[in-house]
């Protein structure tokens, strides 16, 4: 029997990439909307490209704090245009965005 999903609407992964688009062969550490920030690399660069998580992957992987954040924000419970979460310096272990408090959803 499969267990309660937190945050079930959260439900994309992204596979590591290199800053050239080739993947790293890293397993996704989080699940994220869609629309993510922790992607974007700046001047419209997005690496990796969304992909919906298996249920395995729902059920193992935590929700990207930034996207839950998001969501809370805005009353719809969608994400507004993406670009809300995105204010942190690059995370020196994943290079993913971090917050403006400087920890790394990613690696926490």
């Amino acid at each position: 029997m499969a267990g309660t999903v937190e945050h079930p609407d959260i439900k994309y992964v992204v596979y590591p990439v290199r800053l050239d688009g080739t993947p790293t062969g890293e397993k996704p550490r989080l699940r994220h909307d869609p629309d993510c920030p922790h992607f974007e690399w700046g001047d419209g660069i997005v690496l990796g490209t969304p992909e919906p998580a298996t249920e395995d992957q729902m059920q193992t992987l935590r929700a990207c704090k930034t996207c839950i954040g998001t969501r809370r924000a805005s009353r719809g419970g969608g994400r507004p245009n993406g670009k809300a979460g995105r204010t942190g310096e690059l995370c020196p272990t994943c290079n993913q965005t971090m917050s403006l408090t400087g920890a790394c959803d990613n690696c926490a």
